[in-house]
């Protein structure tokens, strides 16, 4: 599925356009050699274009390094493409309403744990000492007088919990705008929340809209960002260049700026947009198009090839789809790109279900940047992405006995290690002075379960209950045999929640709930390679026969790190060690025994 999502489209006239089952897809790779590279492009384009003269409708993506080939500039090895396109029989025009339904209904057909969606585990390629040295260099270059403008980059990278597509329900939520997309193919993902048109043609009309300035929708007016000299500055640098790229494909004198310095609101930040407009020579094809104006000059810095060669000197990183170009082609000749900015990039391991993002950001900087301010609008345009809130809260179960509370300080080791994963606030400072006004009073003779929650917006709560005995006879069940939904008992190595203990638990809470109406304990499940992980609320260990040591899975084939599982890897006298397991080597095992904070290791059976 392809959807080139348009938030102000409406039911009178809807503009989000969804592509399903494509005729054709291409795809091309660097080559060795940038001449073969650039036939291997040129080939590429001379189908697209059949493709459109036989009626066929076309999605595009470029990266920005096809750029540096058009300016005869060298390039690193990657093994990214440079170009994605596919084509289409037809097109479906849906207004916002019916896209947000779209996407309601697929997400509501997916599992339970790809409809929850999010961020974790985030790192920038630069720290601000770095990108302060970068742009220090940038305005030495400006000083000399190669360049006017650079438009400096760097990454942001980390994994993705959920499916692609409730992240993207999530994003656009966050930043809505008329150049959103969802883009899935294969094991690649793209979902762009972009707020910038790169060019768009209709009929003989063709468009270009830089977007340079920006603030925050917090801290600043749009008349306040309009005015402000040093972003007009900025702006209209790169108005003069779009406007001597557009003059390249123009009939004589029909380039004009018809808008200057305009403002609109993109989630939490302001953006300015200037407007190129100009007639389009007659015969010009995408070929000719892409030499002209590619890279968009907003992304590069003026004047463009200079800009292009600092950044690659500066930039450690290719920029692949981030500041390209993505969107469609229509058979009429019309088309519409925009520039690939707040734009993620996925890549996902569908049977493991491993899944991790990068996402590029920068400023355009000039003589009168100030690098504190610089990275302060980066933080801000990569917000809607870095801050965005957990999908989940966590929790801690923890075991209250003669008036003590056991292992409280593993639990809050755990808790402080997935609140700063999942970017929920924490304080364990409150945590722990909280869990000890919850049992102050408490019948030192009785044991007791606490339960200490911490919500995703990272509000703190306890409740406590008395623990029940367990019967001497522990059973355990493989969730398989007692879940309602077979396929639900198997989990995937790749699914970073399993590592946290998060609130949103509805095949771990089923399996033991229904375990326990059988008269057992728990129910344990396998993973999408066979391996044994763990049971709805416990670890397992399992003693092989013949041999001294237990065995419990790693955590790398998708298992909490239970406290009590820590507690006895680490007792010697338990000599355990980590190692995938299967259904076959427990049913051969001389002994089996699960663990949880609250009941300690039991011995079980099935």
């Amino acid at each position: 599925m392809i959807l080139l999502d348009d938030a102000n489209s409406t039911a009178s006239k809807p503009s989000s356009r969804l592509y399903e089952s494509p005729l054709q897809a291409w795809s091309v790779l660097p080559r060795v050699g940038p001449a073969l590279t650039l036939q291997a492009i040129d080939s590429c384009l001379n189908e697209i274009t059949a493709a459109l003269s036989r009626g066929e409708f076309v999605v595009l993506l470029l990266a920005y390094e096809f750029g540096q080939l058009i300016h005869n500039l060298p390039s690193r090895n990657s093994q990214h493409p440079l170009l994605q396109a596919w084509s289409f029989k037809s097109v479906q025009k849906l207004s916002k309403i019916q896209v947000d339904s779209l996407i309601a209904q697929k997400i509501a057909s997916q599992e339970d744990d790809d409809q929850l969606a999010g961020i974790t585990n985030v790192q920038t390629s630069i720290d601000e000492v770095q990108f302060k040295k970068d742009i220090g260099a940038i305005q030495e270059y400006i000083l000399n007088g190669d360049v006017y403008q650079i438009n400096h980059t760097f990454r942001i990278s980390g994994q993705i919990y959920g499916s692609p597509l409730a992240l993207y329900q999530r994003l656009r939520k966050r930043q809505p705008g008329r150049f959103g997309a969802y883009l899935e193919d294969g094991d690649q993902f793209i979902l762009s929340q972009s707020p910038e048109l790169f060019i768009e043609k209709s009929g003989d009309l063709i468009k270009a809209m830089p977007m340079k300035g920006t603030a925050s929708a917090s801290r600043h007016s749009s008349s306040e960002l309009s005015s402000d000299p040093k972003n007009q500055a900025e702006n209209v640098m790169i108005v003069d260049l779009l406007r001597n790229d557009l003059s390249r494909i123009a009939l004589p004198n029909t380039v004009a700026v018809p808008n200057l310095f305009e403002v609109a609101q993109h989630g939490e930040i302001l953006q300015m947009t200037s407007t190129i407009e100009a007639r389009i020579k007659d015969g010009v094809g995408i070929q000719e198009l892409f030499n002209a104006v590619f890279p968009c000059g907003s992304i590069t810095g003026a004047p463009k090839k200079r800009s292009m060669e600092i950044i690659q000197e500066l930039e450690p990183d290719n920029r692949d789809f981030y500041c390209g170009a993505l969107g469609w082609l229509d058979p009429s000749g019309d088309l519409a790109l925009s520039v690939p900015i707040r734009t993620v990039e996925i890549e996902q391991n569908r049977s493991t279900k491993a899944s991790h993002f990068k996402m590029g950001v920068g400023a355009g900087i000039t003589i009168d940047s100030t690098a504190n301010q610089e990275w302060e609008e980066c933080r801000i345009k990569a917000s809607f992405l870095t801050d965005l809130p957990s999908a989940t809260g966590i929790f801690e179960t923890i075991l209250v006995e003669y008036g003590k509370v056991k292992l409280l300080e593993l639990h809050l080791d755990r808790m402080k290690s997935s609140a700063f994963d999942l970017g929920i606030p924490f304080t364990r400072f409150e945590a722990k002075s909280l869990v000890h006004e919850a049992i102050f009073g408490l019948d030192q003779s009785i044991s007791y379960r606490l339960r200490l929650d911490l919500s995703l917006e990272g509000n703190l709560q306890t409740s406590i209950g008395k623990l029940d005995p367990l019967p001497e006879d522990v059973r355990i069940f493989w969730a398989k045999d007692v879940l309602e939904n077979p396929a639900n008992a198997i989990t995937h190595s790749g699914n970073i929640l399993l590592k946290h203990k998060i609130s949103f638990r509805p095949a771990y809470d089923e399996a033991w709930q229904a375990s326990v109406a059988k008269g057992g304990f728990d129910a344990i499940f396998t993973n999408e390679s066979g391996h044994v992980t763990e049971g709805g609320r416990s670890s397992i260990f399992i003693k092989p026969k013949n041999s001294t040591n237990w065995l419990t899975p790693p955590l790398s084939a998708g298992v909490l790190p239970g406290v009590m599982r820590e507690h006895i890897l680490n007792d010697p006298t338990w000599n355990a060690h980590e190692a995938n397991f299967t259904i076959e080597d427990v049913s051969m095992a001389d002994k089996i025994v699960i663990s949880n904070a609250l009941r300690g290791p039991l011995r079980a059976h099935f």
